[in-house]
């Protein structure tokens, strides 16, 4: 019985020092990094609107590598070159991150995150909106963020209700 009581007396105190611990707060330079790349995220859904190549150019870095749903691979070279053509029947006109979640190891960042984009279509002006859920990996490098590989995969949309 004493046994008992003690064992259940030492189950209450660890509970009740689980139960007052906080979660390690993050220091006001994790905190400003995060923005910083969340900001970033943001900025690429803009030039994603605006098709800026120079954008593109400056924040991937030469060994960036896109992974589409499909398993399809981009390199920074075929994606930058990719806006020198036309847009096709759809032309984006919003892409707005959004549910993002960084994740910091030095050097290195990951962003996760939901897309939701808006394309419009040139021939009959049929807006059509999807949403994405995406992976993107950052490096800091001479004082800044260049993203090294990205994923994205498409939100499957429940069918309509009958």
């Amino acid at each position: 019985m004493a046994r008992t009581h003690a064992i259940i007396c030492l189950l209450l105190a660890a509970c009740a020092i689980a139960d007052g611990q906080q979660p390690a707060k993050k220091s006001q330079q994790h905190v400003k990094i995060e923005q910083e790349l969340m900001q970033l995220e943001r900025d690429i859904g803009a030039a994603n609107v605006r098709r800026d190549k120079a954008f593109f150019e400056r924040v991937e870095a030469d060994e960036f590598l896109f992974t589409d749903a499909g398993g399809g691979l981009t390199t920074k070279q075929e994606d930058v070159a990719s806006l020198d053509q036309p847009p096709g029947e759809f032309r984006l006109i919003s892409y707005v991150p959004d549910e993002m979640k960084v994740y910091l190891y030095d050097k290195t960042a990951v962003v996760f995150g939901r897309v939701t984009t808006k394309a419009r279509s040139s021939k009959d002006g049929r807006e059509v909106t999807n949403q994405t859920r995406f992976t993107d990996v950052f490096v800091r490098r001479a004082g800044r963020w260049q993203i090294v590989a990205g994923h994205s995969s498409r939100i499957r949309q429940p069918p309509p209700a009958q």
